[in-house]
């Protein structure tokens, strides 16, 4: 049970909080950290398994108050606490934190277990590991209107058997929120190429190899917008298994690919373009 104010970073239950930074740590207590106002109040209003919050009372900003974030955490029956400067900072993973964290419990929803319109624009996220452009791909599935996000290793290759961790604190600040917004489905590649075909979209693979633009593809139609490891794409397994295989079209004198993120949100811009007479 969280004390009601810590005021020494040595504290135990600061010690513990601060533990949460590592993935092992996460893994092993099944709970994760939120930090930021913004981010914070998201999980919330999305109704995450709130377990505490924290809150530093003289790094507050933008007008928030203490009692206004006490409020919140009885509203989400989680306990409540305050913390010194010192103290929160021995938490928090920002230079400038605005003094709000939560810890919430781990939730994973398998991939069969996500709701996926008939239509449906889904992104899939494949052996993609840093927290940064996931955090970033989320933020643009969010903007462009994906209905869900699956996400799975791959197990093709080095390190691409681990997958993303999505409660890495540095994903969630990269999302903005975002990751609360958007129904996640976790699994394996199998899980999620079957949860794919059980919705009846085309799976529709990002290849720098492929001769169809995105410019000329349809994706007014169910499609599921698959991306690949960071530095090498997508497995041979993906894509034998895809639908169709597109590229972004480029001008370039040198470079010959594009940020795994920067090409997600061109290819989600695209299809919500291409989507913006729809009822949806």
């Amino acid at each position: 049970m969280a004390p009601r104010h810590v005021e020494s970073a040595t504290n135990p239950f600061i010690k513990e909080l601060a533990a949460l930074k590592d993935r092992r740590a996460r893994e092993r207590s099944g709970t994760y950290l939120v930090e930021g106002q913004r981010e914070a109040g998201r999980a919330l209003d999305a109704l995450v398994d709130a377990v505490h919050v924290v809150v530093a009372p003289s790094l507050l900003q933008g007008g928030a108050s203490v009692e206004a974030w006490r409020a919140r955490a009885e509203a989400a029956g989680a306990a409540f606490c305050t913390a010194s400067a010192s103290a929160f900072e021995r938490v928090s993973m920002r230079e400038n934190p605005d003094g709000v964290l939560i810890v919430a419990r781990t939730h994973r929803t398998p991939p069969a277990r996500v709701p996926m319109p008939a239509g449906a624009l889904v992104l899939v996220l494949a052996g993609l590991e840093k927290p940064g452009n996931v955090g970033a791909l989320l933020r643009s599935a969010d903007a462009f209107g994906v209905d869900a996000v699956l996400t799975c290793p791959d197990q093709d290759g080095p390190g691409g058997a681990t997958g993303v961790d999505l409660e890495n604190p540095n994903l969630i600040r990269a999302a903005m929120g975002s990751s609360f917004t958007l129904p996640v489905g976790t699994g394996t590649r199998e899980e999620v190429l079957a949860a794919v075909r059980a919705a009846g979209l085309r799976l529709v693979a990002t290849s720098p190899a492929a001769t169809t633009t995105v410019w000329d593809y349809d994706l007014t139609a169910g499609a599921a917008v698959l991306l690949g490891r960071e530095h090498e794409g997508l497995s041979e397994w993906w894509l034998e298994r895809a639908d169709a295989q597109v590229q972004v079209p480029m001008r370039a004198a040198a470079a010959d690919s594009l940020n795994v993120s920067v090409t997600g949100a061109l290819l989600l811009f695209e299809a919500s373009r291409q989507r913006r007479g729809s009822a949806r």
